[in-house]
């Protein structure tokens, strides 16, 4: 029971045209000498004996994304089995809608391969009409869903839509479809058959019997599911086309697939015609054609219901644009280890699932994709981003409008510029009334309250698939240090700081599976210095992962007084700036290379060090960096302030942000030793943060009161900690709405029993917390020089 418009094989490769003598394709004939793309030719047919199923796309061929001028507003892609007939009626029909609706359109006809004349009037209408009608041709047929990926692969088009030949849907309800996708702010539009004039035979009834079993299996409550009438963008279409199961008419599920992958939808009533010339592959075989789709159905119920895909473009785009794996397969024991921690992986985390591991494979993929491979799948993310703000979050909706702008004008990140930067202060101001969106499911997202570093503590949200890659994304940093999963690791953090009971107990699990150990660095002093190092040996972790002042600490420490008798492979430092004096001295106390990560609360890691250690590879999956001076990109080597847009959480968009640090630029084009092409930013430029001194010999880092303050942000509405000399500090208070003496005598104890008893803290309640210099607050400020080398006030970043 498959659409009509292209026989019943369904044949692997669906991106094929054939290549003729003279080394042109014959989509190149069509288009006017503009070549499509030079692909591989099809697979052969299989023998009769053997299925002839749709296989998932293949991944042998790589093909230019649509630039610049050759962007048009939608692309029509029509699939022909001996429709030769049809073509030239449905061809004006085209043209005449494009004229009607305003649109630079483009016809895309696959011949896929007609018995008839087909592919001689689709050659003879690409040259009436060059530019405008497309022709591709499969030598051997391949089937619906092939020659849609066909056409996508080709199309121009901001938007696609799909229709047969047939001329039984009307070329003139596109504009209809096209105007509900923005109207109605969703990602699809589907036209349903209407059941005006249509004869109630038994392929009638077997299509409306598969639409229930449909919507019953799949939980969906759809008119028409299988109605391959579809209006969507280029991005979606492509993503839709990409499947891992082999099916016999795959054509059947694409409103599954939407469904299934979160996309949003909405159905059109649309006139349907009876068939008036060519006949349907269907006629005489609707039985054998309703029996392979009950197989098809259990095989679709595997792939999106019982194992539904998470939403990762880069999957997709890695079928397109496929890359040399150059990251060493892990040993059997490895495997075998990684394997059983994911089977428990759902008991011993929140929120997120066994999923990160889809997000893990593909990153360990695309780390080795090129420059312009990595900034063609950002742009391909940023575009999705960009059309789901506008449609479904009120805040980018209303000023991308006030500007003048729709989705389709930001092609990539050379037009970040005409959007506005997002401060944290207007965050905080539309949290709750329209930087949300409209969409999210909120059992799948996550409340963020991040450290609070520059003496504000901030809120946000970010959903499962977010979080979920933030996981995978850290896991294949790690490995750049020589880390394999389950190697001992130690780390210098907060751990349980802020956590539930149960998200506690979690955390510990998780610890003991994937062989780490805490070491908790707000509990740091002279009295048990001793005994973390002697944790350190016992562990002998591979690496060693913490706060930079923690290390630095530490490492005085073992320089200076207890070397130590095992060495980490690999330091990670995190969560504060680095200077080179701290870097070298970590260094030489432990005997092992650091690799640096700047991240944040908001985001996780965004760009890490790699072994070469020639800047920070950001993680370009996830998100954009910018480094601006004076509204324009920095050159390489000037220092900018860092703007970052998030391609992953639509929860709680992040576009433009201004996340408050410096950071040094590096020429985007020039690849690392490494062979990684992901953008590099250099050395980060952040606020210095200062380890507090307590009595009888405790310290604290300045993290410490930014994590503990943080949820209580509905009191305290900005904070700074002051140590001028020993015994005593000033705590500066911005009052919130609900502040009360007793919070502030619960901080004050809390303080105190972390810093001494006998620590003397003098409550200064003022308007605001100033600034640095660098134009953001420090949430502890120690003048008494401990442990820290910091850099000279008059330079502009330390040394990497």
């Amino acid at each position: 029971m498959a659409s009509r418009g292209a026989s019943q094989a369904e044949v692997p490769h669906a991106a094929a045209i054939e290549r003729t003598n003279t080394g042109r394709s014959m989509a190149a004939m069509y288009r006017n000498e503009v070549v499509v793309g030079m692909l591989p030719p099809p697979m052969q047919r299989p023998p009769a004996s053997s299925p002839d199923r749709l296989a998932p796309p293949s991944s042998s061929a790589s093909t230019p994304e649509p630039t610049g001028d050759e962007v048009v507003a939608m692309s029509v892609i029509v699939p022909c089995f001996n429709e030769a007939l049809n073509l030239r009626e449905l061809t004006a029909r085209m043209l005449r809608v494009f004229e009607v609706g305003g649109l630079r359109g483009e016809l895309l006809l696959v011949d896929d391969g007609s018995k008839d004349d087909t592919a001689a009037v689709i050659q003879a209408l690409s040259v009436e009409h060059p530019g405008v009608v497309v022709g591709c041709l499969h030598p051997q047929n391949q089937g619906i869903a092939a020659a849609w990926r066909t056409g996508a692969v080709a199309a121009r088009g901001e938007l696609c839509a799909i229709i047969d030949a047939d001329l039984q849907y009307q070329p003139e309800d596109l504009l209809r479809l096209r105007r509900a996708l923005y109207d109605h702010s969703v990602d699809v539009v589907q036209g349903w058959r209407s059941a005006v004039g249509r004869q109630r035979d038994q392929r009638y009834h077997l299509s409306r019997g598969l639409n229930h079993l449909l919507n019953g299996v799949f939980g969906m409550d759809l008119h028409d599911n299988k109605s391959g009438f579809v209006v969507c963008a280029r991005e979606v279409l492509l993503d839709l086309l990409t499947f891992e199961g082999r099916y016999f008419y795959w054509q059947s599920f694409i409103m599954v697939a939407a469904h299934a992958k979160g996309y949003s939808y909405r159905e059109i009533e649309t006139i349907f015609e009876e068939r008036r010339q060519g006949k349907s592959f269907l006629e005489g075989a609707a039985l054998k054609t309703s029996a392979r789709s009950l197989v098809d159905v259990a095989r679709a119920a595997w792939e999106y219901r019982v194992k539904p895909p998470p939403p990762d473009v880069a999957r997709q785009f890695l079928q397109r644009h496929p890359v040399e794996d150059r990251t060493p397969p892990k040993s059997a024991t490895e495997r075998r280890r990684f394997d059983a921690y994911l089977a428990v992986f759902n008991q011993t985390h929140w929120m997120i699932t066994r999923d990160v591991e889809h997000y893990y494979e593909t990153l360990l993929k695309t780390q080795w994709l090129g420059h312009r491979e990595t900034r063609a799948l950002q742009d391909e993310k940023l575009r999705r981003m960009i059309r789901h703000a506008y449609r479904n979050v009120p805040y980018y909706r209303s000023r991308m409008q006030a500007l003048g702008l729709r989705p389709e004008d930001i092609r990539g990140q050379d037009d970040l510029y005409k959007l506005p930067l997002l401060s944290k202060s207007e965050v905080r101001q539309h949290l709750y009334f329209d930087i949300l969106s409209e969409n999210h499911d909120k059992s799948q997202v996550l409340r963020i309250a991040t450290s609070g570093s520059t003496g504000e503590p901030f809120v946000c949200y970010a959903d499962r698939a977010q979080l979920e890659f933030r996981w995978a994304a850290t896991l294949r940093a790690q490995e750049w240090t020589g880390y394999q999963f389950g190697d001992p690791t130690v780390r210098l953090w907060h751990q349980t700081l802020g956590m539930s009971r149960s998200q506690v107990l979690r955390e510990r699990a998780d610890a003991m599976l994937s062989n780490r150990t805490f070491i908790p660095i707000f509990e740091l002093s002279d009295d048990n210095l001793d005994a973390m190092v002697r944790v350190l040996e016992e562990a002998a972790p591979v690496l060693l992962d913490g706060y930079a002042e923690a290390l630095d600490f530490l490492g005085r420490y073992v320089k200076e007084r207890r070397p130590l008798s095992v060495k980490p492979r690999a330091i990670m430092s995190s969560a504060q700036t680095l200077p080179l004096a701290s870097r070298r001295l970590i260094e030489q106390a432990f005997g092992c290379e650091v690799f640096d990560k700047y991240g944040a609360r908001e985001f996780s890691g965004i760009a890490y060090e790699c072994e070469a250690h020639e800047g920070h590879h950001v993680v370009a999956e996830g998100y954009i960096v910018e480094v601006l001076k004076g509204g324009q990109p920095a050159a390489p080597g000037e220092i900018g302030e860092v703007v970052i847009t998030d391609l992953n959480n639509t929860c709680m968009p992040f576009i433009r942000y201004r996340i408050g640090d410096l950071a040094e630029a590096m020429d985007p084009t020039a690849l690392c030793r490494c062979g990684r092409g992901a953008p590099r930013v250099g050395a980060i430029e952040g606020r210095v943060q200062s380890i507090i001194r307590g009595t009888d010999g405790h310290y604290l880092p300045g993290t410490f009161f930014a994590h503990y303050l943080k949820e209580l942000d509905h009191a305290i509405k900005a904070f700074q900690v002051i140590q001028e000399v020993p015994g005593a500090i000033t705590f500066r208070v911005v009052k919130g709405g609900r502040f009360s003496r007793e919070v502030l005598e619960e901080v004050l104890a809390t303080f105190r029993r972390h810093l001494g008893e006998r620590m003397r803290i003098e409550v200064e309640f003022v308007d605001e917390v100033a600034m640095v210099r660098t134009g953001k607050r420090v949430a502890s400020v120690s003048r008494l020089g401990i442990d820290f080398q910091r850099e000279e006030p008059t330079m502009v970043r330390p040394s990497l």
